[in-house]
């Protein structure tokens, strides 16, 4: 029997692997299909692939766009909570400096 405590004790991370499964045979003829009748969406095979970027990539990108709103947001917080603390001190004071 556990003791009640007041610090919420941390749970194990799960390890979530999920693999795919590929079908070779399905892969070859799908492209078949799609080099004889068109693919799906109305593009040929050669309109349908895009160019390929690696994750890594793409995932610096989109990090480092994020890191710089919220870094923005941020400073704009600051600098607002800072100037209004200025306003209240000088308005306590009686300090004009106009």
């Amino acid at each position: 029997m556990r003791l009640p405590t007041l610090f919420k004790q941390n749970k194990n991370k799960t390890f979530g692997f999920k693999p795919r499964y590929y079908d070779e045979r399905k892969e070859r003829l799908e492209k078949l299909h799609e080099k004889h009748h068109g693919a799906k969406d109305g593009t040929t095979i050669k309109g349908s692939f895009k160019k390929r970027t690696s994750f890594r990539d793409d995932w610096k990108t989109v990090s480092k766009e994020t890191d710089q709103k919220q870094s923005q947001t941020r400073l704009v917080v600051i600098f607002v909570l800072l100037v209004a603390i200025a306003i209240l001190i000088l308005d306590k004071y009686n300090i004009k400096l106009f």
